[in-house]
């Protein structure tokens, strides 16, 4: 099988998730009234306004919790917006940012991020699994741009549940928690609620994913140059990457590529076409039958439901419908109207679906898999 090494980065995808924040009553008084009781007290060095510095202190800090942390959650989500120029984080700046109606132009509502954010940390119930967790089908992609992480953890639960509650992830007896991520160990502390609320939502209360984002983002940050680094490791897993290096890096396992871009020249000869569908079967064939993992992601698309420069995991491939299993970290459930198909999308539960092998090449950019025994250590 010839082995594609063209680089399918998967970068911070356009939609974080797909769930629309909309204020609730309340929600612009209760954020007034939070940022007027601590600003003080959050503005460590008294020059009058919140530094990234701050915040990032603040999003890290353990007894932050509850209304303040949602509300330092929203701030933080707001500072890294790359739409809207906005004004210093004075108390001033801030309150009148809150009481804009109608918001300016790319602006940040931040009482619907506070409302979203309070509703994400009463959500968990500070357990690592559920009873029958753990389970991709209750994952929601957060508020950060990293499909590109969560696609392989999902292939990974998917095809060994077992490995990531009783080996990857993994409780200390101070609180803390271990992840074995490949060939290291990374420790972490318990996430924050404002760390909560900012990466992914499992709909079962559950802490594992959300401890896997915050040793993930520790990891990618010390891999870079000590003056590369970003503040905080979920800054670092913010910017996005490579679903497939991805992969190799949680598993400590090579990868291959196989890439989809033959199925957009329009001038392709049908033998070179036949030739590129086989070795794309033959790879999807042999990973399914070997339980490997495997992960996909788009550039452009153009059927209803499927989410442009995003990350995917690959749950499996039928052969003799000729038909592929994805999963969408968003986690969307999506009815279809009329005729399944490119025109009308695919039927979407829990962020799975399938669709023909013909029509996911001329939507989706490529594909990686693991490259593994059939026994997994």
């Amino acid at each position: 099988m010839k082995r594609v090494t063209t680089l399918l980065l998967i970068a911070v995808s356009t939609l974080m998730a797909r769930d629309d924040e909309k204020s609730a009553a309340g929600d612009r008084e209760r954020f007034l009234a939070i940022l007027t009781k601590n600003f003080a007290s959050w503005d460590f060095d008294h020059d009058g306004l919140l530094s990234a510095n701050e915040l990032n202190k603040l999003v890290e800090a353990a007894e932050v919790h509850g209304e303040d942390a949602a509300a330092i959650a929203a701030l933080k989500r707001a500072s890294r917006s790359r739409v809207a120029k906005l004004p210093t984080f004075t108390l001033e700046h801030l309150q009148t940012l809150t009481k804009a109606q109608p918001l300016g132009k790319g602006m940040p509502d931040l009482p619907a991020m506070f409302g979203g954010s309070l509703k994400r940390i009463a959500k968990i119930k500070r357990e690592l699994f559920s009873p029958e967790g753990p389970r991709i089908e209750t994952i929601r992609q957060g508020r950060m741009g990293n499909c590109f992480s969560l696609a392989p953890l999902a292939a990974l639960a998917h095809e060994r549940p077992e490995y990531v509650r009783d080996q990857m992830i993994r409780p200390l007896e101070n609180g803390r928690y271990v992840v074995k991520l490949g060939k290291q160990e990374v420790e972490v502390a318990a996430p924050t609620d404002a760390e909560i609320a900012l990466t992914s939502e499992n709909e079962d209360g559950s802490l594992w994913v959300n401890v896997y984002e915050k040793a993930a983002g520790v990891a990618h940050n010390a891999k870079k140059p000590a003056d590369k680094r970003d503040a905080t490791g979920l800054d670092a897993l913010n910017r996005g990457g490579s679903a497939g290096t991805q992969l190799a890096f949680i598993t400590g396992r090579e990868m291959f590529r196989v890439s989809c871009s033959f199925a957009k020249k329009k001038d392709l000869p049908q033998t070179d076409y036949d030739k590129h569908m086989a070795e794309l079967r033959a790879a999807l064939t042999a990973a399914t039958k070997e339980n490997r993992l495997m992960t996909c992601g788009t550039l452009k698309t153009t059927i209803p439901g499927l989410t442009p420069n995003h990350a995917y995991a690959i749950l499996g491939y039928d052969s003799a419908n000729d038909v592929i299993r994805v999963w969408n970290p968003h986690g969307d459930t999506r009815e279809v109207k009329g005729e399944p198909g490119p025109k009308n999308g695919y039927p979407i539960r829990d962020g799975i679906f399938e669709l023909p092998l013909t029509v996911f090449v001329k939507e989706f950019s490529g594909t990686a898999y693991e490259i593994a025994p059939t026994h997994f250590n």
